[in-house]
């Protein structure tokens, strides 16, 4: 039943992605709908690049990484090295 189940539900998931992909609806298709009000809406997806970190996105557009400025009080910084327990070098 399981497997059934499964099938039947991949099924409806094709025919829905071939429908949103190729079915005119008011002269366009869903998908065309989608991506037309996507730009209307001025909301933008970070690019590919910007995903892995401001430094490889900066590296594979040419230019230097922007450096990132501290923002802990040195009190915060003393606190935070109590914390951790130092190590001996080897």
């Amino acid at each position: 039943m399981r497997t059934l189940s499964f099938l039947l539900w991949t099924t409806c998931s094709v025919a829905l992605g071939i429908w949103l992909a190729t079915v005119p609806v008011g002269g366009r298709t869903p998908w065309e709908h989608v991506k037309h009000v996507w730009a209307e809406s001025g909301v933008s997806l970070p690019s590919l690049s910007m995903l892995h970190g401001p430094a490889k996105a900066a590296a594979a557009e040419g230019r230097a990484a922007p450096k990132i400025a501290e923002r802990h009080t040195e009190q915060e910084r003393d606190a935070l090295n109590r914390l951790i327990t130092h190590r001996g070098e080897k």
